[in-house]
């Protein structure tokens, strides 16, 4: 009896690792911009403030405070630029950093995704080595750039091809008629390319597994263990390809991507999650219907399960999101306009701020002096909005923003300098004190004394329809590259660099800009005002109180879980967070 006990022991010891050996669990995660995932690591603390999702928090910390990496979960993020023309791939053991990485796919962000807990909440319960291949890129679309192989080529809804065929010469969004041959060609070219990305690069891992995650046994195998499709919002706007808000081809899209995915990866009954978007809560109800319907189909019963992402959303980061951009309005602008582009003395919020130094802003005289561009390489061959550009100055004019510099033969005057009309939200600015002239680019300066510098922060009152260099005594203190169509002034605050330059007694301001124009078009036109205003440490704390009025401190808080729009759920790693952790257990119960 004894030996026979023996033997079996001995006979159990040889079977064990082919017995008890489990193959690496893989998931895919697959989608557009919210499986990237733009949820800063900054919004980390806002979870633990609601005590619902606080003890997520706890499982994606470590007791010091840094962020988790789990050591038994192994990436393999392909990503890259919105068209996808410089896909890299970024490894390593799961932790904070696979989130979106814009331009940079191979290198750590500042941002999750949905893996992050994913990831932490598989390693949790399965207790063994995990391996995630994670594709995603910005702006894709199921219905072309994801299409599926089995959907067939793209094909416009009947009810679209009749308005165009009632537009033979074009419209708004809809191509002439002998162009849509070629935007056809553009849609089939452009079908599947995101998808075979996918395909492909989940084939080149799953070639060596060993590569990315280096628990790999190869004796072990592994097992495609779980797929996450989180995408829509490309689809959900797409009113060509889904008119009238009848979603129905997303659900027959979504199902033969189900289909062709576990074929081209031979799995065919790999578990499926269908992560519903949730952008807007419980809003876009027809376009979540769509995307769930797939879990209900027989064929995909059991193995295909559909979780809605809306009860995720956080609707007091949503009602003080647009109180946030009321608030970067009010801060971000010195003084606003009347109709009569004339400024308006009686808005409330500036009357904390201060110009400083004499004359007045209203009462300063302007050298100024405006010139083309005259060497080759400085002028541009066609019309851009970006025209922005540093240029050759005639000689002798090298130095024209030092304080020394003698400016006594320009044009003098009172500013805004300006051409044209500027005609813009129900604003005309049209009657300038001084003429800015024919040409392009515009030199201005101007001085004023100041008896005392006792304000607690200091701004750039500065308005401007096109780029701009502002200078400082010499110094440059700021730049501006773009274009807006905002008239009115805006306001830069200066930091404490900036601030090295202002002084006690005589100070000269300068700048150096240029006009917006097509050189195809009478339409140039163009304003330029400066100057520097502050404010007291009694009237901030005044402007902050009144200020919540428009933005609570209880909207503020909310807001530190937010990092942007709200497309991208806020950019918030309390929504990301329980998404994550939803879709594991979703497969987990698969």
């Amino acid at each position: 009896m004894k030996s026979k006990v023996i033997l079996a022991g001995a006979l159990l010891c040889t079977l064990t690792p082919s017995i008890f050996a489990k193959p690496l669990k893989v998931f895919i995660l697959a989608g557009q911009s919210n499986m990237e995932g733009h949820a800063e690591i900054s919004t980390f603390d806002y979870i633990g403030k609601d005590p619902a999702t606080a003890p997520l928090l706890k499982e994606m910390r470590n007791a010091d405070g840094t962020p988790r990496v789990c050591e038994k979960v192994w990436m393999s993020y392909l990503t890259g630029p919105y068209d996808g023309s410089a896909n890299g791939e970024g490894v390593g053991n799961l932790t904070v950093g696979f989130g979106a990485r814009g331009d940079h796919p191979t290198q750590p962000s500042s941002k999750i995704g949905p893996e992050f807990t994913f990831g932490i909440f598989m390693e949790k319960e399965l207790k063994e080595p995990i391996l995630i291949i994670k594709t995603a890129w910005g702006g894709r679309s199921l219905n072309t750039e994801f299409r599926p192989p089995s959907a067939g080529p793209y094909k416009l809804p009947k009810e679209i091809q009749d308005v165009w065929d009632q537009h033979p010469q074009g419209a708004h969004g809809i191509p002439k008629l002998e162009d849509r041959q070629k935007w056809q060609a553009d849609k089939d070219a452009a079908s599947g390319v995101f998808y075979r990305m996918m395909v492909e690069h989940v084939k080149k891992v799953l070639a060596d597994p060993k590569r990315v995650c280096p628990a790999y046994d190869p004796e072990d195998g592994y097992e495609l263990a779980g797929f996450v499709w989180l995408q829509g919002f490309n689809d959900l706007v797409d009113g060509t390809t889904y008119p009238n808000g009848n979603y129905d081809e997303y659900s027959r899209l979504l199902a033969h991507f189900i289909r062709d995915v576990r074929k081209d990866l031979s799995a065919p009954k790999m578990p499926f999650v269908i992560g519903v978007l949730g952008v807007e809560g419980e809003k876009n109800v027809n376009f979540r219907k769509a995307m769930a319907a797939p879990a209900s189909m027989p064929e995909f019963k059991g193995n295909v399960v559909a979780v809605d992402t809306a009860p995720f959303w956080d609707t007091a980061i949503e009602a003080a999101e647009p109180k946030q951009g009321q608030y970067n309005e009010i801060v971000g602008t010195a003084r606003t306009l009347k109709p009569d582009g004339s400024i308006d003395a009686e808005r409330k919020w500036d009357k904390y701020w201060q110009p400083i130094g004499k004359p007045s802003p209203a009462e300063r005289n302007w050298r100024h002096v405006t010139l083309d561009a005259t060497d080759a390489k400085d002028k541009l061959a066609e019309y851009t909005d970006r025209r922005f550009r540093d240029i050759a100055l005639p000689a002798g004019m090298e130095q024209w923003f030092m304080p020394g510099f003698d400016d006594s033969r320009w044009a003098s005057g009172k500013a805004p300098v300006g051409k044209g009309a500027w005609n813009h939200g129900g604003i005309t600015l049209d009657k300038f004190p001084s003429s800015w002239g024919k040409e392009e680019f515009l030199l201005m300066r101007t001085t004023f004394e100041v008896d005392d510098l006792d304000f607690e922060s200091y701004r750039l009152a500065i308005l401007a329809r096109q780029g701009f260099h502002v200078y400082l005594n010499g110094h440059k203190i700021h730049t501006y590259i773009w274009w807006q169509d905002k008239p009115q002034y805006g306001a830069i605050e200066l930091d404490q660099e900036d601030l090295k330059h202002l002084k006690n007694g005589r100070n000269v301001l300068a700048i150096y800009a240029n006009d917006q124009y097509s050189p195809d078009s009478p339409d140039r036109y163009a304003a330029l005002d400066a100057w520097i205003e502050g404010i007291t440490k009694a009237d901030r704390k005044k402007l902050d109180l009144a200020l919540e009025e428009v933005l609570s401190p209880a909207d503020r808080e909310a807001l530190k879980g937010a990092s942007n729009g709200g497309y991208h759920y806020f950019g918030s790693a309390k929504i990301f967070a329980q998404m994550g952790k939803a879709f594991a257990e979703a497969l987990l119960g698969l």
